[in-house]
């Protein structure tokens, strides 16, 4: 819509409410709207005035902690606690915020190996960030235990829980990796000495086409820290590309006293294969032919051939024929008789 036609839409809904509001319903309407507006207005007046409950939510913030300390647990982000006061301060509380409890780690450490608050001493904070006309009736948690270390924790590797699957026309070109491979994880001797590696939460990933950066959790362990508790999974990806090679075939099995040829001698194979692997890849890498044997017990004068090895990277393979002429021949000076079928002199 253009924006002429926009300001005379406008133009039209402001001349139909003019009409309206000089119409004996339209004055009718008006005034009822005004009695909603001043009986809303008395009740909001009234309700800031009474006394009324509502649960708040106070932040909490861990202070002042030594450059040597690992906390081996988070601090609750906040308590919530029921309080009691008149609506005008409750509002306050919800439009405003409340001002976090700041914990200063060396007031509340028992210098061992836990930071402790107790119900009486998360009162004491929260009535300090509230006003002196709120009531705290209960809160939650009601008591705060947060244990840490000074020990230097231990270097442990990274495994992979994951399940990756590439397109029809991609491979992976390499193991998937993370990024960082190894974290520090810390906490009590006892349990570091039972853990030798760390494991990233399950990871889905499928019908990947390209290299995926995956940001994955480290999967946690009760009573430690983990630094860093995330890292980057790299899942190496790339494309196939079509080779296409001449393939010498080959009779495998035939005994001394004779020799095979096959009409062609060659068969034009082609596969896909990954990008990176294209100019590693030749004709040696493959065999195509037959056994000796199966190409006895075939009638006539054509036998199959197959791909009888080939390297694991390529996919797809498909040769120009399935079959070719062949003659079996006897090797000069051998007193030996020929096989019966198959044989052309």
């Amino acid at each position: 819509m253009s924006k002429p036609a926009i300001i005379e839409q406008i133009a039209n809904s402001l001349r139909q409410l003019k009409a309206l509001s000089r119409s004996q319903k339209g004055k009718e309407i008006l005034t009822f709207s005004l009695f909603v507006i001043l009986a809303a207005c008395i009740w909001f007046i009234l309700a800031i005035n009474d006394n009324r409950e509502s649960t708040v939510k106070i932040p909490l913030e861990l202070t002042e902690v030594p450059n040597d300390v690992v906390l081996l647990q988070d601090l609750p982000p906040y308590i919530e606690a029921r309080i009691r006061d008149k609506g005008a301060s409750l509002l306050t509380y919800q439009i405003n915020g409340i001002s976090p409890i700041k914990i200063d780690f060396n007031s509340h450490s028992n210098q061992r190996d836990a930071i402790v608050l107790g119900s009486t001493s998360l009162v004491e904070h929260a009535r300090r960030q509230l006003r002196a006309t709120t009531t705290i009736h209960d809160f939650t948690p009601d008591t705060i235990r947060i244990a840490y270390t000074r020990d230097k924790g231990k270097r442990v590797p990274i495994t992979i829980d994951g399940n990756f699957t590439t397109s029809p026309y991609s491979t992976f070109s390499d193991s998937a990796y993370t990024t960082p491979d190894s974290v520090t994880i810390y906490g009590k001797a006892t349990t570091l000495n039972n853990i030798t590696a760390v494991s990233t939460e399950e990871l889905l990933a499928h019908q990947l086409s390209d290299t995926t950066y995956l940001k994955a959790r480290i999967r946690p362990i009760d009573g430690t820290r983990l630094i860093p508790d995330s890292v980057t999974v790299v899942i190496p990806i790339e494309e196939y590309t079509t080779k296409t090679l001449s393939i010498p075939i080959v009779i495998e099995g035939a005994p001394n006293q004779y020799t095979v040829m096959t009409f062609p001698s060659h068969v034009t194979l082609t596969c896909l294969v990954p990008i990176s692997q294209y100019a590693h890849i030749v004709s040696d890498d493959f065999l195509v032919g037959n056994t000796f044997d199966e190409i006895q017990s075939t009638p006539g004068a054509n036998g199959a051939i197959k791909v009888l090895n080939a390297p694991h990277i390529a996919h797809n393979i498909i040769l120009s024929q399935d079959s070719v002429e062949y003659i079996i021949s006897e090797n000069i000076n051998k007193n030996t008789t020929p096989p019966a079928n198959n044989t052309q002199q």
